[in-house]
């Protein structure tokens, strides 16, 4: 997938890429490092992210970098679950701390929910936690509903139904 520049910033393209590449587990690499900063720790369910979670026909991971060749600047990735036959997870979405603001977040998660309905999904869900106030407030100002257990003890889930426009 890759959306024309005029759609993009300057420079910025996003790209879907294979998981075991190295765009997706730089971007994975750093998104976890920012968890350990955030919470102290990675939890074990956090852990163990595969090649076969990402890649079609299961998954796909999404990576913005800085110009067709240049260094990634951010990245998520979306995987069928197994027990819930035509719904998946979003997993990973991180931005460089340098591109923050720049609305990047919000286009990469309107690319993955694309992916996601090309994948012949129809529903996403997440999970992110009270030290990502930023992420909590993206997904609420961007049409996910907030399940009603969510409290800052248990993390924030949120889940949204596709609709595949034109």
């Amino acid at each position: 997938m890759h959306h024309p520049s005029s759609a993009m910033a300057a420079g910025l393209t996003l790209v879907r890429e294979p998981y075991a590449d190295p765009g997706p587990q730089w971007v994975v690499a750093q998104a976890e490092a920012e968890l350990v900063v955030r919470y102290g720790y990675l939890h074990e369910g956090e852990r163990g992210l595969t090649p076969g979670m990402f890649d079609p026909p299961a998954g796909a991971f999404v990576v913005a970098r800085a110009g067709a060749a240049g260094p990634p600047i951010g990245g998520v990735g979306v995987r069928a679950l197994d027990q819930e036959p035509g719904r998946g997870e979003i997993r990973r979405l991180w931005v460089d701390p340098d591109r923050r603001g720049e609305g990047l977040a919000r286009r990469l998660m309107e690319a993955i929910e694309q992916v996601a309905l090309d994948l012949g999904l129809t529903a996403l869900k997440l999970i992110t936690g009270p030290n990502q106030p930023e992420a909590v407030a993206l997904y609420a100002s961007s049409g996910w509903t907030p399940d009603p257990s969510n409290s800052a003890s248990n993390g924030f889930r949120f889940t949204k139904e596709l609709v595949a426009t034109s």
